[in-house]
């Protein structure tokens, strides 16, 4: 008998530290609507999951209903949140957070986010803004604010689950209605927002809004020793913090560390931009974590299995190497019974190279296009055609657009492309010696070129990864079921008075911005990690210096081997001394292009003639290879 009172107590004890050991984030849920697997929400699972948030998405599979020219919408959310939290309205301990998916990333875990939930003493808290939506004339209504942001905003609020449930009991809105509207009426209302318990997370400690929290010149450096990122002029209220190992963004205005970032409003850049680093996508110590995610692997599939690419070429303007530039076509890796060819020569001077090239290597090909000079054709007029192809073809699995001036040194670079398994994506092109690229970080406010804060270690090789950006040109791969979905215009190359490269990148911005498909429109990828079989290093260009950390100046860096991109691209124009001749290029210009750069440049006079033709060339550097990704899934308006 006395055993078993020895074992009560000692069954009570153990049940006792067993309730203890619960982790205080197992009481919380996060919901979200998705209503596709987009990019956006990949890598918003990819930032949940990296601090092990238990995610429940709605929606998946439905329609997103919003009335056509209105851009308010998001009553669906409150739908379907409201028919989600009926098994929960009685869990008194649960909390839940509910937040937007395709315009948002996790910066910190659940721990973090309980604790400021809880100092907050309030059941509800909305994420706040500086800028008052939908209504502006609901303003005067809104609590006065010594400290912080005044108004409401909807992409993010997390509470207990019974108040929660009190929350959306009045909803009877339609689909296409405002979701914001909708709580925003509710925390007007005195006594409503008194029984629920609401407040506004008026400081951004739980959730931060991008806009109006940043300039529209795109992401500028930031002083201080600390490494961090912030946008334009005057309004540095966010920046990123590197931490070892990991990145938050900062708010400065108050000093906090959000958990949540929200890239409402027409701040969908400026979220890529983060999302390329928070939480821990690419960090000083650990370079891309997520480079190698989602690859699509050719290792052991025959030639006869690989998938149809249709290349198209397109000659512009007056190109030097224009033979060179075919002969680096046949060297691909890549059989030519799986490629098919569509060719827009603007050129009556080479019309002669490329019905050569056509003559004795045109049956090679699955098939052949050619549009030549006679035909009189614009350049976006045939940018247009070539991918129309493609998606005019249910058997056409990738377009692949190659200018003239490309000269693409890696006889891999199809494989490499296919292989990133990216709706878009570019092989990264650089000019020896020179910060251009075809890339661009960042965009100005009127939509042209702005240099982002990575983009000099990016060209040069000292951050090397798989990167979102605005805009690229010159080169890339496109899916065919992409061209075929959320690129299904089939007008891609027109917009405004844009040139069509330009054009181009605004179209896949804006036509899946309006699909509400992911949030990384385009991508500027670097994949330096593969290295050719030039390189002896097998390995990607920079080496974190153990025991060491990492500082403004650098020093901890170690290149073990040049950056640099796939290939060459030649510039639009040259002096008389690079004309090519009727035949093709002269004999010393093409040994110059093989030569070492001393040899290239020769001497200092040489040199200094060179520069005053301004012959501009891109020298490859086979060692290493980037990417330029453009993803086609993703929401972000113009």
């Amino acid at each position: 008998m006395r055993p078993l009172l020895l074992l009560a107590p000692l069954g009570w004890l153990l049940l006792a530290e067993a309730k203890g050991d619960a982790k205080p984030e197992d009481n919380l849920l996060v919901l979200t609507v998705a209503t596709k697997e987009t990019e956006g929400f990949r890598r918003f699972k990819r930032s949940a999951q990296f601090f092990n948030y238990k995610i429940q998405a709605l929606g998946l599979g439905e329609d997103w209903n919003v009335e056509k020219g209105t851009s308010a919408g998001g009553g669906q959310k409150v739908r379907l949140l409201k028919k989600a939290l009926e098994k929960h309205a009685d869990k008194e301990d649960l909390v839940i957070l509910f937040t937007d998916s395709y315009d948002v990333l996790f910066a910190s875990g659940p721990r973090e986010l309980l604790k400021k939930f809880r100092q907050a003493r309030s059941q509800v808290v909305f994420s706040a803004e500086e800028l008052i939506y939908p209504d502006r004339r609901l303003e005067a209504k809104y609590p006065v604010v010594s400290d912080g942001k005044r108004f409401l905003g909807s992409g993010g609020f997390i509470g207990y689950a019974p108040n929660l449930s009190k929350l959306v009991a009045e909803w009877e809105g339609q689909d296409s209605d405002s979701d914001q509207l909708f709580y925003t009426k509710i925390f007007l209302d005195p006594e409503k927002r008194e029984q629920i318990n609401i407040t506004l997370d008026h400081r951004c400690r739980i959730f931060q809004n991008l806009d109006g929290a940043l300039g529209p010149q795109g992401p500028l450096g930031c002083p201080g020793a600390e490494p961090c990122l912030s946008w334009g002029p005057g309004t540095d209220e966010v920046v990123l913090k590197f931490e070892m190992g990991h990145v938050r963004a900062r708010n400065l205005a108050y000093d906090t560390l959000p958990v949540l970032i929200h890239g409402n409003g027409p701040t969908k850049l400026q979220l890529n931009y983060l999302g390329n680093y928070i939480p821990r996508f690419w960090t000083f110590e650990t370079g891309c974590t997520v480079c190698d995610e989602g690859l699509r692997s050719l290792k052991g599939i025959g030639d006869e299995a690989l998938p149809t690419v249709l290349v198209g070429m397109f000659i512009e303007q007056p190109t030097p190497f224009v033979s060179l530039f075919f002969q680096r076509l046949l060297q691909l890796h890549y059989p030519r019974k799986h490629m098919r060819l569509f060719i827009h020569n603007h050129e009556q001077h080479h019309k002669a190279q490329v019905e050569e090239f056509l003559a004795e290597h045109g049956s090679e090909y699955q098939s052949v296009k050619l549009v030549g000079p006679e035909v009189r054709m614009a350049n976006a007029d045939a940018r247009n055609m070539g991918a129309d192809l493609c998606r005019q073809d249910r058997s056409c699995t990738y377009y692949f657009s190659v200018d003239a001036d490309v000269a693409l040194t890696e006889p891999n670079s199809l494989r490499l492309l296919i292989q990133q398994n990216k709706n878009v994506i570019a092989p990264l092109m650089t000019r020896h010696g020179r910060l251009w690229s075809n890339f661009w970080g960042a965009l100005s406010a009127d939509g042209y070129y702005a240099r982002s804060e990575d983009y000099v270690d990016i060209v040069q090789g000292r951050r090397v990864g798989v990167w979102n950006v605005p805009y690229i040109s010159n080169i890339y791969l496109i899916k065919g079921s992409a061209l075929r979905g959320e690129l299904q215009s089939p007008d891609l190359f027109h917009h405004s008075k844009l040139d069509p490269d330009m054009a181009f990148c605004a179209n896949v911005r804006q036509q899946v911005s309006q699909q509400w498909a992911a949030q990384d429109a385009l991508w500027m990828g670097q994949a330096g990690r593969w290295a050719s079989s030039s390189d002896p290093h097998g390995g990607p260009p920079c080496h974190h210096r153990p025991g060491s950390s990492r500082d403004s100046s650098r020093a901890s860096w170690k290149p073990l081997a040049p950056g640099g991109g796939m290939g060459t691209v030649w510039h639009k124009g040259w002096s008389s001394g690079l004309r090519p001749t009727p035949t093709g290029t002269t004999a010393p210009m093409m040994q110059r292009e093989s030569q070492p750069l001393r040899h290239r440049l020769g001497t200092r006079r040489r040199r200094r003639g060179a520069l005053r033709r301004r012959s501009k060339c891109r020298v490859a550097r086979p060692q290493t290879r980037h990417f330029l990704t453009c993803q086609c899934n993703s929401t972000i308006p113009q």
